[in-house]
């Protein structure tokens, strides 16, 4: 059956829609904006704690695609990315079954294509990793792994399949001239000489790419994110606390960086930085404890022995140096950027540092618990979640500017 509403998982959205549009929007927060050698640069005061930014999000999703039993179309596994086209059309990439599936405005099924397999707008068992509108209102899927993306019309036939020129893998998106931002991939690759030991961290690549596949322009190696590596064993593992790379299309820049400390850097498709966003952030170092309490909390549903034994292989994993300052980014329908707020180990709440399009924090938003947002538009978030017998649903939520 085809379920519209998740009533028993977000139980608790009421409250905090209430404790949201209670506190009101930040007023008075200082940003300060500078130019040096022609780079814009922005500096923010942090929203207090308690406060939030005066828009609102509705208290349930108008729409939640998705089916415990029944129709196998709406049966969900493993999202990986979802779209809302301009007629209000969703696209979903739905990598359990290296499909995509489109669904009306009203979450009815209107087709699927794709599947797995090698040939013409089929894609890798990791694919479709991610989908988008293209211009002339047609979409596109990228394939990570198979190191390609392809092109649909607005009725899921298939246009072309084009690689991506070494040494790209990942489609990060379109910009508004048509070109595309690329990347490598954050897998870890042993570097030349003696196998790493302890936290270890990969260098990214990205670029610039021309519509039909060909190269642009490089835009440099770049910070990936940190590993736990053990050199006597010769392997890795990722690390709970790990700092991440960060990357997006913000307008006609491309953002690039880490989530080492708070500061945002775009850039445009020649390479040259255009614009640093900061905003006050205090750095704390994860302590021993911190991990501990992590580890114990993923591995307290195995067995006796079997948690004994998850618990010793990771007793002696390193510290980073710091949490990261924030975890990841998403830039919306009106080119604001929305950071999401680090989680500190315990924490659940979903918190959001908005900037408006020229990097003026504006203030905190906060989005529905295990929701993970893919999309945010003009008056709406798109994203993904589970329910309590881990059914996963596509949701669409209402989002109201008016607050503010």
């Amino acid at each position: 059956m085809r379920s519209v509403f998740l009533g028993g998982l977000f139980a608790t959205t009421a409250s905090f829609v209430a404790y949201g549009s209670a506190q009101g929007a930040n007023a008075g927060l200082q940003s300060v904006v500078r130019d040096s050698a022609g780079v814009t640069v922005v500096e923010n005061e942090g929203p207090a704690s308690d406060t939030r930014l005066g828009w609102r999000i509705g208290p349930e999703p108008t729409l939640s695609i998705g089916a415990v039993e029944g129709d196998p179309a709406y049966e969900l596994f493993r999202v990986a990315d979802a779209t809302r086209l301009p007629d209000g059309r969703i696209v979903v990439a739905n990598a359990g079954s290296a499909e995509l599936r489109m669904f009306d405005e009203t979450g009815a099924h209107l087709g699927t294509w794709g599947g797995e397999g090698e040939g013409p707008g089929e894609f890798g068992r990791s694919g479709p990793s991610g989908v988008g509108r293209w211009p002339g209102d047609s979409i596109s899927a990228s394939d990570t792994y198979a190191r390609r993306f392809s092109v649909f019309d607005a009725n899921g036939e298939h246009g072309r399949t084009s690689s991506l020129p070494d040494p790209f893998y990942r489609l990060i998106g379109l910009l508004p001239g048509g070109q595309l931002f690329a990347g490598t991939v954050s897998s870890f690759r042993p570097p030349d000489g003696d196998f790493p030991d302890g936290v270890a961290r990969v260098e990214l690549e990205y670029g610039i790419v021309e519509a039909d596949g060909r190269a642009h322009s490089t835009l440099g190696m770049h910070p990936g994110r940190e590993w736990s590596a053990n050199a006597e064993e010769m392997s890795v593992r990722p690390h709970p606390f790990s700092r991440s790379p960060i990357y997006a299309v913000w307008g006609e820049l491309v953002v690039i960086g880490a989530n080492d400390r708070y500061e945002i850097r775009a850039y445009a498709t020649d390479g040259g930085l255009r614009r640093i966003v900061r905003r006050d952030h205090e750095a704390r170092r994860p302590t021993r404890a911190d991990l501990d309490a992590y580890h114990a909390r993923r591995y307290e549903n195995l067995s006796g022995e079997e948690r004994s034994a998850a618990l010793a292989e990771v007793a002696d994993m390193a510290l980073t140096e710091a949490f990261p300052a924030f975890n990841t980014i998403r830039v919306d329908g009106l080119e604001h950027l929305w950071v999401e707020e680090y989680r500190q180990p315990g924490e659940t709440d979903r918190v959001w540092t908005v900037f408006d399009p020229a990097g003026r924090v504006l203030g905190f938003m906060e989005t529905p618990p295990g929701l993970r947002v893919f999309e945010i538009g003009p008056d709406y978030i798109l994203g993904a979640a589970y329910d309590e017998f881990r059914i996963e649903y596509v949701q669409r939520w209402p989002l109201d500017r008016a607050g503010s």
